[in-house]
């Protein structure tokens, strides 16, 4: 993963570049942003930055062995930790027992939603989590040696799924690793990660992407005509997921706009029987996608009433 691959946040690429020119990168980086803005890609970019043999004073080169390892998540000094579920076959869940299907879903997606990972490894219907086991991995993997760079590099991701358990037991490593050693922290809700954990972490938050990035990188991506991308840049709100969602009309839109229009009509006529139908209907769903259903009922109300009562300068629905 490059920089330039990585959508803004031009302001950040070149904070994290100073932080290796100088050779003053902190032992342990909280990377923060909404879903949609890149922490992820960001942090893995500057993991492979830092590792790469022939990096200029903006990019690492892309091409050189630290590189193409990197970029195919091969590299032997550079570690994911990411939410995983119980497998049910008597072993404790953690994220080695995954890493094929990581592979294959970040290389082809860096933005890649803890909804799609679930859908990659088939578990939509189980709550993902970073559990007591993986505390003992990455101790583990933090007492090694570099096998090929200077450093080696976990990159945490959505470390607010770290349970208690995990997370008290890699206070002490993440305040005061080995000296060749980082942490990179991915996380989206800090408000659910332990204070002790943030304190030991420099953040860095990521805002939503700015439109004209964004603009440029849905151009690159494919052609959209300027009436419709205009009305993608004012709904996704700096979220490229979402962008890329809108463009493609993705599936899980129109997998949710029915159900919530007829949820809607059947309050509205008060159909006891309909409703209790409904409910068992999305029962048999599974938790997350009651959580997607959830989130986009919740915007579309929103976007409803922000259109009745402030009218369309301050609603985001599209035609």
């Amino acid at each position: 993963m490059l920089f330039r691959e990585v959508v803004g946040h031009s302001a950040i690429k070149s904070r994290l570049q100073q932080m290796v020119k100088e050779e003053r990168i902190p032992h342990a980086i909280l990377f923060t942003g909404n879903e949609g803005t890149g922490s992820l890609p960001m942090a893995w970019a500057f993991a492979q930055y830092i590792m790469c043999t022939q990096r200029t004073e903006t990019e690492a080169c892309g091409s050189c062995p630290s590189c193409k390892k990197a970029d195919k998540l091969v590299h032997p000094d550079l570690h994911f930790v990411f939410p995983v579920i119980n497998p049910g076959d008597g072993k404790a869940p953690v994220s080695e027992h995954f890493l094929v299907q990581w592979r294959n879903a970040l290389t082809s997606n860096p933005y890649l939603t803890l909804n799609q990972w679930m859908e990659a490894i088939g578990s939509e219907n189980k709550q993902p989590g970073i559990f007591e086991a993986e505390s003992s991995r990455i101790l583990e993997k933090a007492m090694y040696k570099p096998f090929e760079s200077s450093y080696k590099i976990l990159i945490i991701w959505l470390a607010e799924k770290m349970n208690a358990h995990c997370a008290n037991k890699l206070l002490k490593i993440i305040e005061e690793p080995p000296r060749d050693t980082i942490f990179l922290l991915v996380a989206q809700d800090t408000y659910t990660i332990l204070p002790t954990i943030l304190s030991r972490c420099q953040q860095i938050v990521l805002p939503p992407i700015d439109n004209d990035s964004l603009r440029e990188a849905l151009i690159n991506r494919a052609p959209v005509e300027e009436s419709k991308l205009n009305s993608i840049l004012r709904i996704s709100k700096g979220n490229y997921i979402r962008a890329l969602q809108l463009i493609e009309k993705n599936e899980e839109e129109e997998r949710w706009f029915n159900p919530f229009v007829n949820l809607m009509r059947l309050a509205y006529k008060a159909q006891i029987t309909g409703l209790m139908d409904w409910a068992s209907e999305m029962a048999a769903l599974g938790r997350e996608k009651q959580k997607q259903f959830l989130t986009y009922a919740l915007q579309l109300i929103r976007e409803n009433y922000a259109l009745t009562t402030a009218g369309e300068e301050v609603a985001y629905l599209s035609d």
